[in-house]
């Protein structure tokens, strides 16, 4: 294969921090050519100077044997480099085919605009992307599921005749069905002869789709090879520094009394009859397909979500009667419960606030003075101390928590809860878009939790980390629990059976 771009001791820096250092490797024709790494290992650095958005220091790039060397971001989809970072970009108001056509708009003479030929440009990329019944070209951009904004973006690159494609974390807003659209596409792409640069967290979708691999750590790059020479242990421990014996720690052995018991709660057309218990240390994972209901279920358990009958009883063994569902946050978080939503961006933290106030907001109340004022010396312990034992990386607690990494994004909205001291802990898709050492980190942290007593409901849509760190797991399908299942005697294959409706051939049974 020839070389489609090649770095030269690549290096850039800011103040205070070398982001990248004599950073060399390449990218073959015609390869989808994996970039991982830590959060703070260089990845975003590079990728802005392949797109013209940064310019390194020093170094030199080729493209194609030429020299590349992009002042803006024209200057890269000039030489048919295009970009589609992880925050898509689309112009609202405007339908499917102005988005896809923006900027290269085929006119007639006189300068009004040839709408045939839009239309024709357009319904042909759509139809080399087989995303032609996917997209309709009326539909307006606001309109459109996460997945279809991926479909616009690559559609408009190869518009514009792109043979180069770098992807940054291009999974991190789809649900499993648009990630394997996605997935085909990016295969598509490959035996068109595009190379791709695919930027990800998620080792399983290197391991899937990607060629070769780069390793990216605190600014070097460690290794260069072939995803045939490559083992996911190896992967790991190049990023993370050290080797890597197990992801996942050892389960909590002592649970306690139950603390919650969910009694056939219901909420229509999101899910139906759900009944379980969380008991004192445990951690009780519910997976299932997009669509099954479990991310409206833990919606409910914190009031965020009306349903329509059941009933959760907390504290079971002290003696409290049954009580309908929270019917707000407030409600929850009176009675213990805390949630980690999976847009932590949205929902999770504010983002134009500083670390110290995230973490402080369950706690205002107790923190303010009779006249309303914070005791801001008692803000900053409060703070200071989860800042701490949670490892967040912040150069002060002052720090807008839109400048943090999205690991320690996560851990700011995980703090704010241990702070306020909840007994029973939701936890939606902890792990979604966060680097692999942060990851484990998080897992840590959940095995830690339940040592303490803590209740745990972990929402995942990630097999392996349900598996690897709840002691029980539902399956849901269709709004429904379809199997209970106990972790240590089940696995991946059994559980998606349930999730897809197919018979179940396996002898586990339904954990009691």
């Amino acid at each position: 294969m020839s070389v489609k771009l090649e770095f030269r001791e690549i290096s850039r820096a800011f103040p205070g921090v070398q982001a990248l250092e004599r950073v060399s490797f390449a990218l073959e024709a015609g390869e989808v050519h994996a970039l991982v790494g830590e959060n703070g290992a260089g990845k975003s650095t590079l990728i802005k100077i392949v797109s013209g958005a940064l310019q390194a220091d020093s170094g030199e790039m080729l493209l194609d044997g030429r020299p590349y060397r992009p002042h803006t971001p024209r200057d890269a989809l000039a030489a048919g480099v295009s970009t589609i970072h992880q925050e898509l970009n689309w112009l609202p108001g405007r339908n499917v085919m102005f988005n896809i056509l923006v900027g290269r708009e085929p006119a007639l003479p006189g300068g009004r605009l040839d709408f045939v030929r839009m239309r024709q440009q357009a319904s042909q990329i759509l139809h080399t992307l087989h995303a032609d019944r996917a997209l309709s070209l009326e539909a307006l951009a606001e309109t459109l599921r996460a997945g279809q904004k991926q479909m616009l973006e690559i559609a408009r690159a190869l518009l514009r005749d792109s043979t180069l494609l770098v992807m940054d974390e291009p999974t991190a807003a789809l649900n499993s069905e648009e990630q394997q659209g996605l997935f085909e596409i990016i295969r598509t792409l490959k035996a068109r002869g595009l190379t791709v640069l695919y930027v990800t967290h998620r080792l399983e979708e290197v391991f899937s789709l990607a060629d070769r691999v780069t390793v990216l750590r605190d600014g070097l790059c460690v290794r260069t090879a072939p995803l045939s020479e490559t083992g996911r242990d190896g992967l790991i421990a190049d990023m993370v520094g050290r080797p890597w014996t197990g992801a996942f720690p050892p389960r909590n052995s002592h649970l306690g009394p139950v603390l919650l018991e969910v009694h056939g709660l219901s909420a229509r057309r999101a899910f139906r009859n759900v009944s379980f218990t969380l008991r004192s240390g445990e951690v009780l994972g519910i997976t299932g397909l997009t669509g099954s209901g479990k991310e409206e279920l833990g919606q409910a358990l914190f009031g965020v979500r009306p349903v329509d009958s059941g009933e959760v009883q907390v504290g079971a063994d002290d003696g409290h009667a049954h009580r309908p569902c929270p019917r707000s946050p407030a409600m929850a978080i009176g009675a213990g419960i805390a949630y980690i939503p999976e847009d932590r961006k949205v929902e999770g933290i504010i983002l134009p606030l500083p670390v110290s106030r995230n973490i402080s907001l369950p706690l205002l109340g107790k923190l303010a003075t009779r006249v309303g004022h914070i005791r801001q010396r008692e803000e900053a312990h409060l703070a200071q101390t989860w800042v701490n034992r949670l490892a967040i990386r912040t150069p002060s607690l002052g720090q807008l928590c839109q400048n943090l990494s999205g690991g320690n994004q996560q851990k700011v909205a995980l703090a704010k809860w241990l702070a306020s001291q909840a007994h029973i802990l939701i936890l939606a898709q902890p792990t979604q878009g966060i680097d692999v050492g942060v990851k484990f980190e998080l897992y840590r942290l959940i095995a830690e939790l339940s040592r303490q007593g803590v209740g745990l409901i972990l929402i995942s849509s990630e097999l392996p980390e349900v598996l690897g760190l709840s002691h029980t797991i539902l399956v849901m399908r269709d709004g429904e629990v379809v199997a209970r299942l106990a972790a240590d005697a089940t696995d991946s294959e059994t559980i998606l059976r349930y999730a897809l409706g197919q018979e179940v051939q396996s002898s586990n049974k339904n954990a009691s």
